[in-house]
């Protein structure tokens, strides 16, 4: 069966600008023998699951996640922060600037 391989990088910004890269594996084949057939040692796997994240079709995976015809497995860096903190900052934020617009204006100063 067909899967696809991507591998985004720092540099590429979270932008795709590669093709998946076709991969022939057996049927049941998983993410830990398919990154095993691509020439990855098993410390090499072991790594990229520890230190990066890897997922098939935008969901984390396991080594031992079952592929299926057409999967795509990501090989993607590590999130630099966490989403829903930074959604709570930005939340945060907004309400403060709001509370200063209300503020400035019925005149009265801001505390």
């Amino acid at each position: 069966m067909i899967i696809y391989l991507i591998r985004m990088l720092p540099e590429d910004g979270g932008i795709l600008n590669r093709m998946p890269q076709p991969l022939d594996v057996q049927t049941g084949c998983t993410v830990g023998q398919a990154l095993n057939r691509l020439g990855y040692s098993p410390e090499d796997i072991q790594c990229l699951f520890d230190k990066r994240s890897v997922a098939v079709f935008g969901h984390t995976a396991a080594a031992d996640t079952t592929l299926h015809p057409g999967d795509r497995i990501e090989l993607l860096d590590a999130l630099r922060f966490d989403p829903k903190e930074s959604r709570r900052r930005r939340a945060a934020h907004k309400a403060g600037s709001q509370q200063g617009k209300t503020a400035r204006r019925s005149g009265k100063a801001r505390t």
